[in-house]
């Protein structure tokens, strides 16, 4: 009953990060596509791109997008907590917003106690980032992901916690995000010292996701968790964290191999130095998967519209569009 218990919670862990990923995989789309177009290679070979007014849209439009991707960890955070809780998914997203807030400033103040808040200018360099204007550890999606466990963990161990009458305001969903803040400060606490660590075990990892058989090791992985629900956890762990290589760009660090191909495909474009970085990065990007969403789903289901009755043929194809153009722009197949 317990095993039973253990997997039916990984594989709703594993599917919790689905919410996340889809907001992701459109609005990569759309910074992508803003991002090339405001590229200078693009402005020269289409000159009206260099519009004043056309210019200002793209960019505008990337900015946006921007800030979606500079916030991963908190869409991490909240899909997590919606995603594991099981008594009241609003609180629970609450609460991690408050827990990851608390989490982040208080390694803030563990960084200015122990004098290692590093200069702005060389923060990348050292491991530091600034999430929400606060500069704090670099601990990317990890630490989205350990806000959302917790503060779903508390959302229903509290819930409905009662207290003495003096504090009887405080008592029920109430109590959950101020328990929140108790804990994340003691995670925020802890977390330096153990983080280290962490980071060098995942370092250890991308050796083996870095080198030739990498993209072989990833995508068999990756089939190997689909049964279970687990591959998205398995994507997540080389695509947002260290295990996935570290990528200093213009003197800023990037964690995982999103950022840094986000940055150089959007931001560097083809004629800097960091351009040849692009193989490395993009062998990751699921390309197996682009053959099946691209040619194989779009057959499945022209097959099955040509072979249903007459009669069902409008419903059935308003479906199949759904999904066959879900899969193709959103890269979500289930």
């Amino acid at each position: 009953m317990a095993k039973r218990k253990f997997g039916e919670s990984i594989q709703r862990f594993g599917r919790t990060l689905l919410l996340p990923i889809g907001v992701l995989a459109p609005i990569g789309m759309i910074l992508g596509i803003s991002g090339a177009l405001v590229q200078t290679y693009m402005i020269a070979r289409f000159p009206f791109l260099g519009n004043e007014t056309v210019n200002a849209l793209l960019v505008s439009i990337r900015s946006i997008a921007g800030v979606i991707f500079d916030n991963i960890p908190l869409l991490f955070a909240m899909g997590v907590a919606y995603g594991m809780s099981q008594r009241d998914k609003g609180i629970a997203v609450f609460a991690s917003v408050v827990g990851y807030l608390s989490l982040i400033i208080t390694m803030n103040i563990w960084l200015v106690l122990t004098g290692k808040l590093a200069d702005p200018a060389i923060m990348g360099q050292v491991g530091q980032i600034k999430v929400l204007g606060i500069q704090t550890l670099n601990i990317s999606a990890a630490g989205g992901i350990i806000t959302g466990l917790i503060a779903a963990w508390a959302t229903d161990k509290f819930y409905n916690l009662e207290l003495p009458t003096a504090f009887a305001f405080f008592s029920g969903k109430k109590s959950v995000s101020i328990i929140m803040v108790g804990l994340m400060i003691m995670v925020g606490a802890t977390l330096p010292f153990i983080w280290e660590v962490l980071v060098q075990g995942l370092m250890k990892l991308s050796a083996v996701f870095l080198s030739p058989v990498g993209p072989f090791f990833t995508a068999g992985g990756e089939r190997l968790f689909i049964p279970f629900g687990l591959h998205h956890v398995w994507n997540v762990l080389f695509r947002f964290t260290e295990a996935g290589g570290t990528y200093v760009i213009d003197g800023q660090t990037y964690v995982g191999v999103v950022p840094a191909l986000t940055e150089v495909l959007f931001k560097q474009g083809p004629g800097t130095e960091y351009w040849a970085m692009m193989p490395s990065l993009t062998r990751f990007m699921a390309q197996q998967q682009m053959l099946v969403t691209l040619f194989l789903f779009p057959a499945i289901a022209l097959a099955i519209y040509k072979t249903s009755k007459k009669e069902n043929r409008a419903e059935v194809k308003s479906m199949l569009v759904t999904m066959v153009l879900t899969a193709m722009l959103g890269n979500v197949t289930g």
